[in-house]
């Protein structure tokens, strides 16, 4: 039987379980700042506007200069759906290897972290990529006691079962 914390869980929160998303990318000297944009861009459906970034200039490891582009979103419904679809567009072994890796993942403060391919992403396609990549972080909505790795897991199922 499942406890009552669990059962009386918020139904709004199941349904949305992003509190606040970040998304950050790097742009190197040699790339042009409006295709990592599109990139980023693609990354969001329809009807959700695409947050102005801010930008912070670094200097890379060979004193090349960088540029880190972050977009926040702080409302549940709009950080919510961009996150779902990122998910719905990662393909099956994506997806697959996104919810066997869930536990490293998802840290102490309920944040669940992904990096996402930036080439594949200015392309329209969503894949998870590690190298100059999209990096995503998602401020997860999970009750207290309830196991954000099995909760996410078992939202992660459900969003995805038709795709």
């Amino acid at each position: 039987q499942q406890s009552p914390s669990y059962m009386g869980e918020n139904k709004m929160a199941k349904q949305r379980p992003v509190q606040h998303l970040e998304i950050n990318a790097l742009v190197h000297a040699t790339e042009d700042t409006e295709r990592v944009e599109k990139a980023v861009s693609n990354l969001f459906p329809e009807g959700i506007e695409v947050p102005p970034y801010e930008a912070v200039k670094l200097e890379g490891v060979f004193g090349d200069s960088l540029s880190m582009l972050k977009w926040t979103l702080k409302n549940r419904r709009p950080a919510t759906e961009t996150f779902n679809n990122m998910l719905r567009g990662l393909n099956s072994l994506d997806l697959q290897q996104v919810l066997e890796t869930l536990s490293a993942r998802i840290d102490e403060n309920k944040n669940m972290y992904m990096r996402l391919d930036k080439q594949k992403a200015a392309l329209g396609v969503t894949r998870l990529g590690n190298r100059d990549s999209i990096r995503i972080k998602a401020r997860l909505l999970v009750l207290h006691k309830a196991d954000p790795v099995k909760r996410m897991q078992d939202y992660i199922q459900e969003l995805t079962q038709d795709a």
